[in-house]
């Protein structure tokens, strides 16, 4: 009996959930974070490789974060 109706609430919460990502998406909200600007992020790589400043410096005056400058970082190096 329990199960049941642990069951059903289970299903009501998913309909509930998917109609409010279907209702976000027809208002044009896409959803997660937002994108860290490329100018920014190349402003950055281009300050970290001319000057003698730490990684966490460069990313604390260029406003990016250390885990996507890596990334960026990366992905600049394999192209």
């Amino acid at each position: 009996m329990m199960g049941a109706i642990h069951q059903m609430e289970r299903e009501l919460r998913a309909e509930r959930a998917s109609a409010g990502r279907a209702s976000a998406k027809a208002r044009g909200r896409t959803g997660g974070r937002p994108r860290t600007d490329a100018t920014k992020l190349e402003n950055a790589r281009i300050l970290y490789e001319n000057s003698g400043k730490s990684v966490a410096e460069v990313c604390e005056i260029a406003g990016v974060g250390r885990r996507v400058f890596f990334t960026y970082l990366a992905e600049k190096r394999t192209e």
